[in-house]
């Protein structure tokens, strides 16, 4: 019984030995892209009525808009306007009234189904791929697209007005690791804005990205950091632009997009 027992131990002992002698790998501290359009917000003319087009087109206008400078697509690029009338059409955004102004609503998985049906008229194998699950999940998530290449859209309750709702589509362009802070094009005139995923206000948080498409295919050749610092937006109310200065690398993605690395 007791040599039973001592087998066992020394078993144990050894897992854990095997388990701590493997190295865990951190992604780079920083990460942002650079070169997508400030967009936003827009406005779209149907029926003879000016509406608004909402977030959830607009940052798929903005995701497609990065798989078309990676691979030189044209799935939104050339006609950027009809593109945000299509995406609101498949994802059947409805108009609302939201704290006296009008805003676009799009569910959830009317934004999966527009998209997929979108993106598939000129990439049949492409899907969309979409995680629900805890702040720290969805952060861990969003690191780890980032890093292959393949930016999501995070929905999530912009600063904490929408109760148990998320309220706000926005397109993944960076994260700062150590502050477990995602950098989003927020579809509002300006590139980037942080969203701290350490924040229990912002959830629910869902992303969404795609499937299918020739990741092998986006460069990463390495290329110069640029000398202007980008200024990155701080979240809430009067926040402020904070420079982001001195990447360890960069790398190009396609013509005028770049992707910056801060070891």
């Amino acid at each position: 019984m007791r040599l039973g027992f001592f087998l066992v131990l020394a078993l144990l002992f050894v897992g854990v030995a095997s388990s701590l002698s493997v190295p865990v790998v951190r992604p780079p501290a920083r990460l942002l892209i650079l070169g997508l359009p400030a967009l936003g917000p827009s406005w779209l003319e149907k029926e003879g009525q000016r509406i608004p087009a909402g977030c959830g087109p607009e940052a798929a206008r903005l995701l497609l808009w990065y798989w078309d400078a990676c691979l030189g697509l044209a799935l939104v690029r050339n006609d950027p306007e009809g593109a945000l009338a299509a995406l609101h059409t498949l994802m059947g955004t409805l108009t609302v009234h939201w704290e006296g102004t009008e805003q676009g609503l799009t569910w959830p998985w009317k934004f999966a189904q527009g998209l997929e049906a979108y993106v598939r008229q000129k990439i049949p194998q492409a899907s969309v791929h979409a995680l629900s699950g805890s702040l720290g999940e969805v952060f861990t998530k969003a690191v780890e697209l980032l890093l292959r290449g393949n930016p999501p859209v995070l929905l999530f309750d912009w600063e904490g007005r929408g109760g148990l709702f998320p309220n706000h589509y926005a397109l993944v362009v960076g994260y700062e690791r150590d502050s477990r802070q995602l950098v989003v094009n927020p579809g509002w005139g300006y590139a980037f804005q942080t969203v701290p995923l350490g924040d229990p206000a912002v959830g629910p948080v869902q992303l969404f990205w795609l499937e299918g498409v020739d990741l092998k295919a986006v460069p990463g050749l390495s290329t110069a950091p640029p000398a202007d610092c980008p200024a990155v937006r701080g979240y809430g109310k009067g926040a402020t632009f904070s420079p982001w200065c001195g990447p360890s690398r960069a790398r190009e993605l396609g013509p005028g997009l770049i992707l910056l690395l801060w070891d």
